[in-house]
């Protein structure tokens, strides 16, 4: 096991860790701080794959248990907040749903590895629909609310809608920029009535129009 042990994989223990701790906190009532453990779950998770990059260590051992750890964090201790929360007055619906929200992180998890497109997330992701679950269950809304949300992230995390990643949004955004700022600079010169041109000089080198006001003789 020691050619597994590195950065990456030790952030990502850490949001395993935050998440058994989330489950911990629940279990002992306090949602709050549960809530806290989950956020710091999902700052980890952010951070991961940056850390594996840097490092070239990507391989299928870290892609496993960010997997795993994604399904604690954001897909086990949501569901229990839920559950010992918001939604425990209603112990039948609410452990159903509870379930189905667990069962579709786990989905949405399997099926990520089979995924070629790499620029697009297709689904909600479970780290976003945990925080969301999470968030919920500390807020407390209606019964009726919580089990929407709760069933509505469910079918959201096992859809086929299509999201750019945000490193494919970067891009896209450099991308129209840079477009934006060639049409600005080959944008036609107008000569107003009443001035004269003369020849000058752009940044590119080329020839361009620059225009003095004419001086009314004193």
């Amino acid at each position: 096991m020691r050619e597994f042990v590195n950065v990456a994989n030790v952030v990502t223990s850490g949001s395993l860790v935050s998440g058994v701790a989330a489950l911990m906190l629940t279990g002992d009532g306090r949602l709050g701080w549960a809530l806290v453990a989950i956020v710091i779950a999902a700052v980890l998770d952010s951070v991961d794959g940056f850390f594996a990059r840097r490092a070239g260590v990507c391989g299928p051992f870290g892609c496993h248990l960010d997997s795993l750890s994604d399904l604690v964090a954001f897909g086990l201790a949501p569901a229990l907040m839920l559950d010992s929360g918001v939604l425990g007055s209603v112990p039948v619906l609410g452990s159903g749903v509870c379930m189905a929200f667990v069962v579709a992180g786990a989905w949405r998890l399997a099926r990520f590895p089979l995924i070629e497109d790499r620029e697009h997330f297709i689904g909600l992701s479970i780290p976003p629909a945990g925080l969301i679950a999470a968030v919920t269950a500390v807020i407390a809304p209606p019964v009726a609310l919580a089990v929407v949300l709760c069933l509505l992230l469910s079918l959201l995390m096992v859809s086929s809608f299509t999201v750019p990643t945000l490193a494919e949004a970067g891009r896209l955004v450099r991308r129209r920029r840079t477009g934006d700022q060639g049409q600005q600079g080959h944008a036609p010169v107008r000569v107003p009535a009443g001035r004269r041109a003369r020849p000058g000089r752009d940044h590119g080198g080329r020839e361009r129009q620059s225009h003095d006001d004419e001086r009314a003789p004193a």
